[in-house]
Parts: C-alpha cells; sequence; structure tokens
C-alpha cells in the first residue's frame, strides 16, 4: 500500500505537527517504507507522503484513521477507492494515495517526484 500525503498552506502554517500526527498515524498502522517529499514545481502539494501496506484491511484503517484526525482538527475531505488497490483522500490541498505493494510498484509514483527533496523516510 502506498499513501501520499499533499499538505496544503493551510496545514502548511502547522505542517509539523499535522504532518507528524499523520505519520504517527501511519506507523502505528503498522504501514511501511515511508517517505515524504516536498515537491519543487507542484501548485497543488506542499508535501506528499508515499508508503506502503500489506493489505486493504491495512489501507481502509489507515484512511479512516487519517479522516477522523483530519475532522477532528478542522479538516474535511472526499476519498474514493476503498476496497481497491489505490485509494485517493483529497483535503484542503491534502492529497493521500493509498496504494497495495504491487500497485506501488506497478504505477511507481515516486518516479513522479524524481526533482522533489526527500524530507524524511521512515522504514
Amino acid at each position: 500500500m502506498v499513501i501520499y500525503l499533499i499538505v496544503s498552506n493551510k496545514i502548511h502554517k502547522s505542517k509539523n505537527t499535522i504532518l507528524d500526527s499523520i505519520v504517527d498515524i501511519l506507523l502505528i498502522q503498522n504501514i511501511k517504507d515511508i517517505k515524504v517529499y516536498e515537491p519543487k514545481s507542484d501548485v497543488y502539494s506542499d508535501f506528499i507522503v508515499i508508503s506502503t501496506a500489506s493489505s486493504n484491511t491495512q489501507m481502509n484503517s489507515a484512511l479512516r484513521k487519517i479522516v477522523t484526525y483530519l475532522k477532528a482538527n478542522g479538516f474535511e475531505g472526499i476519498s474514493e477507492g476503498l476496497n481497491s488497490s489505490w485509494i485517493l483522500l483529497q483535503s484542503e490541498g491534502l492529497s493521500l494515495h493509498i496504494f497495495l505493494e504491487e500497485a506501488r510498484d506497478y504505477y511507481s509514483i515516486e518516479d513522479l517526484y524524481f526533482d522533489s527533496n526527500l524530507v524524511n523516510q521512515y522504514g
């Protein structure tokens, strides 16, 4: 499973707290190979988080917990793709892509951000 997270200017003001909390949620959900990118030329995103999980259940659970966290902090989101190999969540400039491991390999989304700064890497 792969997770992409894009954090907007609204979230950017408290980006460290929000971003750290979301990464914590991913780690608690046992999501692996988490990478945080800061794209240079992306109008819609300040940060992108990419990660891998092993099942739909794990992917859906992580999405539910992140949506709950965002709502508790005053952000709304739209998601699609539950129970598939790719989940998308968009919220206030935040774009979260959750892929199963095979889908991450197939789509190779990291290649789109080859010129971005790798801010952090976990696991």
